[in-house]
């Protein structure tokens, strides 16, 4: 059987009193996106059941604050290698792909939305390899990666509802800082912050076939 495996290293750098360096590797094999596999993080759209003779309409959890918002995201190939996480408060933000090639999203489950300081450890970081036949909604609070990560083709193209304002919060593992924005990319002063044991983190996926 031949098995996706992605890695997600981090980098991880002592003081520089102490200029000691240690590598944490997290190894992790890429799971399918199915309906028990994903619920810590939201949830799967798609037919449960597909009757033969008559349409059947099936609800979803997708829920916004204010306004909602339909957009179209173009994600070029880049690379397998990122820093960030975010994650979004007034909205259930979803995907559905309508082109391109085979990619990957990493998530980690909602910490406390009431302590910005609550973020995911590098090793609750799971990968996940995208059903381009299925959409998919994050819960509120659910940790993203910015992109998702294209592992043939040029890029993908993708279906985002999204919300307006968009409260936001990111961490940069790489420089230990992020910020909460009331309105993400509008927002000109957001909250700075700083995180803790934080620093020198780079999470690079690595594909294998086993």
């Amino acid at each position: 059987m031949q098995v996706l495996v992605v890695r997600i290293y981090s980098n991880l750098r002592d003081t520089e009193e102490a200029k000691i360096d240690m590598t944490k590797i997290h190894t992790l094999t890429v799971g399918s996106m199915n309906d028990e596999s994903f619920r810590p993080f939201g949830e799967l759209w798609h037919a449960t059941d597909r009757n033969s003779d008559h349409r059947v309409i099936y609800p979803t959890l997708y829920s916004h604050d204010n306004q909602s918002t339909v957009q179209v995201i173009w994600q070029p190939e880049s690379g397998h290698r990122f820093t960030q996480l975010e994650r979004h408060f007034g909205v259930t933000q979803s995907f559905v792909q309508l082109s391109g090639g085979v990619s990957i999203v990493c998530v980690a489950a909602p910490t406390d939305i009431d302590n910005l300081h609550d973020i995911p450890s590098p090793a609750d970081v799971h990968a996940f390899l995208i059903d381009p036949a299925i959409g998919y909604c994050f819960r509120r609070g659910t940790w993203h990666s910015l992109d998702r990560y294209i592992l043939d083709g040029e890029g993908a193209t993708f279906l985002i509802l999204n919300s307006n304002p968009n409260p936001t919060q990111m961490v940069n593992y790489q420089t230990g800082h992020g910020f909460f924005s009331k309105d993400l990319d509008v927002d000109k002063n957001p909250q700075i912050l700083k995180y803790k044991n934080i620093y020198n983190i780079e999470f690079a996926i690595e594909m294998e076939l086993k």
